[in-house]
């Protein structure tokens, strides 16, 4: 049996190396069946250029304003089959990109075009039922990361969502989304698993 010095060295360099390829990521490096994070302001959304063969169109206008349902349909029927999709992971990164802009096109014209809030409220919908409908604790990471990542790069926008006893209620983005996902016991993705092998290295209990 390692010594227990040893064993809390090898859990800190994993926690680094996890801690550097999720870095990676964020950077914008292409990653085959992984989440592509929200791109800063002013920068290229790399990772999303192998979604161009099958949701160029919606990456297109989405760019530029609300898209049509025409470049809609495809992406929300590839999300919809969630894990079982050979697409998942493309159209769960672009989703949440299309999820960003929405967000601040809503956010920059209250009152608006009331359609991009009914499409942001179904989006929502979409995000939960990808978590739900797979136990992939991988594929589970990747929507729980998704979610956060739009809402906190996204305006708090307020849309309707039903509370902890099916009643009508307001959220912001998808705060409803994050609370469904924690009421399922979900996995609680990257960090979360970062945290309790840092508390364990420490010398404290994981749970």
């Amino acid at each position: 049996m390692l010594p227990a010095s040893c064993t809390r060295k090898a859990a800190i360099a994993l926690a680094a190396i996890l801690l550097a390829g999720a870095g990676a990521r964020g950077a914008g490096e292409i990653v085959p069946g992984a989440y592509c994070p929200i791109p800063q302001p002013n920068q290229k959304p790399d990772c999303l250029e192998p979604a161009r063969a099958h949701y160029g169109g919606f990456i297109d206008e989405v760019a530029g304003g609300a898209p049509s349902d025409a470049a809609v349909s495809g992406l929300e029927a590839d999300l919809a089959r969630g894990a079982a999709s050979e697409r998942s992971y493309l159209a769960l990164s672009t989703l949440a990109y299309g999820y960003y802009h929405l967000a601040r096109l809503a956010a920059a014209s209250p009152g608006g075009d009331p359609g991009v809030v009914t499409r942001l409220e179904r989006w929502n919908a979409l995000l939960s039922h990808a978590y739900a409908s797979s136990e992939d604790p991988t594929w589970r990471g990747a929507v729980r990361a998704a979610a956060l990542d739009v809402r906190e790069r996204s305006p708090a926008i307020q849309l309707r969502c039903q509370d902890a006893v099916g009643q009508s209620a307001g959220c912001t983005t998808t705060e409803a989304v994050l609370r469904g996902f924690d009421e399922m016991g979900g996995e609680i993705g990257v960090r979360g698993s970062l945290h309790r092998i840092l508390k364990r290295a420490a010398g404290e209990s994981g749970d």
